[in-house]
């Protein structure tokens, strides 16, 4: 049994270690990105804000992901371009506090807040000062950035809200249901700073 928990534990660690230092974040600067994807600049953002959540995103199981960026004509899926998500506060209460008084989940793509007890801050007030990125990272260098972001961590930003489209479809890629409101959306990321 002692040898079962050690190969478990064994294996949680070299998962760990690849979603860490090794996981694939796509950045603008490779080769066969802007090829097969189109981005309009919306509206520009910049600030201080605490990580309250980061996910990894991945293609749909349907989909033969290309072994790598320079294969052309297989990027479909917005995962080839953006495919980690960050839910970012604006708010002055600490990371530990929205915690204790909310609690989020995925909807596709986009978070969605929930308070933990009818004594929580406004839930519409706090949802405004949320902002649910789709991260595109503009370089090599941001997606690194990007990959070491951990929850509760204070960041300072330079943003810029875009549309996506596909270059070979035409189709453009939307996340947010109406539900979700206008803080579900697709960012590029030009600059992050860890603070």
């Amino acid at each position: 049994m002692e040898k079962l928990f050690a190969a478990a534990a064994l294996f949680g660690l070299l998962l760990w270690v690849w979603s860490e230092f090794f996981r694939a974040i796509p950045n603008l600067e490779q080769v066969g990105v802007l090829k097969n994807f189109q981005l309009t600049s919306k509206e520009e953002i910049q600030g201080r804000f605490t990580v309250l959540d980061k996910r990894y995103y991945s293609a749909g199981h349907r989909l033969l992901h290309p072994a790598a960026p320079t294969v052309v004509g297989g990027f479909q899926d917005l995962a080839y371009v953006s495919n980690i998500d960050l839910l970012l506060s604006q708010n002055q209460q600490s990371y530990q506090t929205l915690k204790q008084q909310f609690e989020w989940t995925q909807d596709s793509r986009c978070f969605e807040l929930k308070a933990k007890s009818s004594t929580s801050a406004p839930l519409a007030q706090t949802s405004e000062q949320l902002f649910n990125m789709s991260v595109i990272a503009s370089t090599e260098v941001v997606a690194n950035q990007i990959r070491r972001l951990k929850a509760g961590q204070q960041v300072q930003l330079q943003a810029e809200w875009v549309d996506v489209h596909s270059i070979k479809t035409g189709r453009a890629f939307n996340i947010a249901a109406a539900r979700h409101g206008q803080h579900c959306r697709i960012y590029k990321i030009n600059a992050i700073r860890i603070l």
